[in-house]
Formats: C-alpha cells, sequence, structure tokens
C-alpha cells in the first residue's frame, strides 16, 4: 500500500532522532525531555491544527489535572490561556518519561486519570465546530443521546520500561483493584527502545479507537512497524474527536456581578 510506504518513509528520521538520543539523552531535567519529545516527534507527526503545550488542564468546577505534562490541543477553536487550558480545549495528554518503572508508571497512570475524570459537557453530532451546535431535533434529543464525541485520549511515552507484562499485569491488578477505573486508563504505553505498545483492544483483536469498543489491553510488539502505527494511532484517534467550546456566559456573568458590586459601593 503506497498510503503504508509514505507514512514509513516519513517517520523513519523521527525514530532515528528518537534512537540517537536527540529525544532522551543523560541526565537532562523532564522538562528538557518534554520539550524535545514536542519539538522532535510529537510536532512532524501531527497536523498543526493540533497545538502542543506543556501544562494542565482544568475543567469548569475549577478542578486541574495533578501534574504538567503534554497537552494536545485545538490550536484553532480553543482560547489561548497559556499553561493552564480549559479542559474543553484538550484533545489528549501525553506523559514522557525517560524509564518506566512500576512506581513511575503507576504516577503517570494517575495523572493520565485526572485528566479523564475532568468534567466537560458532551459533544455530539450536533456540534458541527466546537463553537457552532446544529439544532436539529432539539436540544433535549442531544442531550439524552449516547452519542458522546469528545473524550479525552492519554498516551504514556518511554524511552525503556519495565518488562510490558509486568506493567500490564500491574494495570489490570489497578483496575481490579478499583485503584484506577477502565475508562481512566491510558489509550497507548509505548516503548521506544524495546519497540512494544500496550493499546486498548477491541474484542475483535484490533486496537481500540474511540468510537471503537474497548474489551481489554492488548500487548503489540511491531518491531520496525512501530512507529507507522504509533503515526497511525494517533492521527486516526485525533480525527474523531469534536471538541466543544465552553461556555462564557458564567465567567461573565461573574464578571458583571463583581463589577456591579464595586459600583454599588462607589456610589
Amino acid at each position: 500500500m503506497l498510503i503504508l510506504d509514505a507514512i514509513r518513509a516519513y517517520v523513519e528520521p523521527i525514530e532515528q532522532r528518537i534512537h540517537s538520543g536527540e529525544v532522551f539523552h543523560g541526565s537532562a531535567a523532564l522538562a528538557e525531555h518534554h520539550h524535545a519529545f514536542i519539538t522532535h516527534v510529537l510536532r512532524p507527526m501531527l497536523p498543526l491544527r493540533y497545538g502542543l503545550e506543556w501544562g494542565k488542564a482544568f475543567s469548569i468546577d475549577d478542578v486541574t489535572t495533578h501534574d504538567n505534562s503534554i497537552l494536545i490541543y485545538d490550536a484553532i477553536f480553543a482560547l489561548p490561556m497559556g499553561r493552564l487550558l480549559p479542559c474543553e480545549g484538550v484533545y489528549a495528554m501525553c506523559e514522557v518519561v525517560p524509564h518506566l518503572d512500576q512506581t513511575t508508571f503507576v504516577e503517570r497512570l494517575q495523572n493520565v486519570a485526572s485528566l479523564k475524570r475532568l468534567h466537560r459537557a458532551k459533544a455530539t453530532a450536533h456540534d458541527v465546530t466546537p463553537m457552532h451546535h446544529l439544532g436539529v431535533f432539539g436540544a433535549r434529543y442531544a442531550q439524552l443521546s449516547d452519542d458522546k464525541l469528545n473524550p479525552y485520549l492519554g498516551y504514556i511515552f518511554a524511552a525503556e520500561a519495565a518488562a510490558p507484562d509486568l506493567l500490564l499485569q500491574h494495570l489490570n491488578s489497578l483496575i481490579e483493584e478499583d485503584v484506577i477505573r477502565p475508562e481512566h486508563t491510558p489509550d497507548a504505553i509505548v516503548c521506544f527502545r524495546d519497540r512494544w505498545m500496550i493499546t486498548r483492544q477491541t474484542r475483535t483483536g484490533d486496537a481500540a479507537v474511540p468510537r471503537s469498543s474497548f474489551a481489554k489491553f492488548g500487548l503489540w510488539r511491531p518491531d520496525s512497524h512501530l512507529m507507522p502505527m504509533l503515526y497511525v494511532l494517533l492521527n486516526v484517534s485525533l480525527s474523531q474527536i469534536q471538541l466543544r467550546n465552553p461556555d462564557l456566559l458564567r465567567p461573565l456573568a461573574a464578571l458583571t456581578k463583581y463589577k456591579s458590586a464595586q459600583s454599588n459601593r462607589l456610589n
């Protein structure tokens, strides 16, 4: 397939930069790894409509994610707010670590879960863009529909990691012990050195994307196909998410009340 040939040729230099030490190098600080990963891996792999920022996401009820991470956000419609981003404009969180052991694994899992727990209004097929809602069949139909097109995505990327079977077993144990809920788990965990990937898996054994079923986690060892698989998985998953902008009437009302209170005191 020519499209796969084109993808393989495109991602080959990206993988070379990873394995040559341009992304994960020496005793660099975690912030440097994040910056290098954005510059040399994510930015070349994603269209410019996806913005990349190292920061936190927050919800309308003032809850934030646990820790700074790479956030993939809407670079066209999302409100510009620096490193503290409204969750409505966030597509995904990317956790990036040089070494993924069991302790680091749990920490990164919890940060991904903190994003996936953030409340935001459901987007449906009526949201033709994040700013424009199509009022076909009435608002009540949209609210009652099971169709939710704006789930969060979460990824963990590691230069090297503990044995994938061990991490997968640990993940399943955390789910069974109700430490983390299945819907709050990462969509993919990737180790670049050993070229393996743990992803959500459908009932038919395929890698799951947002609009497919999620039955269990699957371990893949794609070897030289890792980067093409990651490129396709990321872009297919992100393209299936339809965001919905936050309602700014609430903060506007709060500012109006603040102004009115100030005026009354002056009078």
